[in-house]
């Protein structure tokens, strides 16, 4: 409760410093429209349960509008709506992630459906194909086990979240979520969705921080996140279990190249032996249009025993800015749940066109 009201005191602290500054004539907010599109082709070799021999055409793409205008005191007002422009999976709607922001010397404040402060602040290992983190496209069928070291449980769900200003390098963040009722952007419910559902946590806290700074011709990039929440009902069952996690990440680039990976542990928000962990680490060397790279990741579920271990090997080509043509191998080694039998090892061959706008 007293980290609660330490929060509140600071966010109302922040409006009043904000109003009590005259909000004098500014330009009417301005519109912006950015996003992406992906294009895969791949050819995929599974063998285990499913045999699968598959070649399949993905694509996946989002339109980001942005609107946004400063104050003449100094205070920026802005928001973001994020459109599924091929849907992928999203059964709530086309809207992904809508939020709006408050920014000036004191940070800034997300309010809405956004990732959490732990999440936008991580590193993971570099890339230059699809990847194997968090991927958009997943080539081959998984066993079951995790697929990230970004801490995501929360997804989308409504929250609000400050960021420090950047100092000597140095910044923090932190998010609070009621609960996780809802994870989808396109629907209304902050701070009044129903709380006490068993086996539902509630009040997340996530914490966030990152340090960048260039030493010559070094860059260095550094950050750690950690988030817990508790069970939101008694469970006589005695099944759930107050969740936590935590996660570390590190990017260092030199002439070309950069080297880099991260880890994470989380306890699924279950009692007993439950952990899940991943880590992947990777190298790419760009030279101009050209990039070539390694990547490595492996997750585990202990409660479910299933572990992946997979390698990504591409290279890419960048004609112009915003137009990037990439192709490589993916090889997979996963290990099932006990019951489903033997090991599964997969082979995957892709070409991708990926564009920003």
């Amino acid at each position: 409760m007293k980290q609660l009201l330490l929060g509140s005191t600071a966010l109302v602290a922040v409006g009043v410093v904000a109003a009590a500054q005259p909000a004098r004539a500014a330009d009417p907010i301005a519109l912006s429209v950015n996003g992406y599109y992906e294009n895969v082709v791949s050819y995929t070799d599974q063998d285990g349960a499913t045999d699968l021999k598959d070649v399949a055409f993905r694509h996946e793409g989002e339109l980001d509008f942005n609107g946004e205008t400063t104050l003449d005191n100094g205070l920026t007002v802005g928001f973001s709506a994020r459109l599924e422009i091929v849907n992928t999976g999203n059964t709530n709607g086309p809207m992904d992630e809508v939020y709006m922001y408050l920014q000036g010397g004191f940070g800034k404040v997300q309010l809405g459906s956004r990732e959490t402060a732990a999440y936008l602040m991580h590193y993971q290992a570099p890339y230059v194909g699809i990847g194997v983190n968090t991927p958009n496209f997943a080539p081959y069928e998984n066993s079951g086990a995790p697929t990230s070291t970004y801490l995501v449980q929360t997804d989308d769900a409504n929250k609000i979240t400050y960021f420090t200003p950047e100092f000597a390098g140095f910044q923090f963040g932190v998010s609070y979520v009621p609960d996780v009722s809802n994870t989808s952007g396109n629907t209304q419910g902050f701070g009044v969705l129903p709380k006490g559902l068993v086996g539902e946590q509630e009040d997340w806290f996530s914490f966030g921080a990152s340090y960048t700074r260039e030493f010559g011709e070094v860059e260095l990039g550094l950050s750690a996140g950690y988030e817990f929440a508790s069970l939101g009902a008694n469970d006589a069952t005695g099944t759930y279990d107050d969740y936590k996690s935590y996660s570390f990440g590190i990017n260092v680039g030199f002439a070309g190249f950069t080297v880099g990976g991260s880890y994470a542990k989380w306890n699924n928000g279950l009692s007993g032996s439950n952990d899940g962990k991943a880590w992947d680490a990777g190298i790419i060397y760009e030279t101009g249009p050209y990039g070539f790279g390694v990547t490595y990741f492996n997750g585990e579920d202990e409660g479910a025993g299933a572990e992946s271990k997979l390698f990504d090997i591409a290279a890419s080509y960048t004609p112009v800015e915003g137009i990037k043509f990439a192709s490589g191998v993916i090889l997979g080694d996963f290990s099932p749940t006990p019951a489903s039998g033997a090991d599964d090892n997969a082979l995957a061959v892709y070409f991708g066109t990926f564009l920003t706008f």
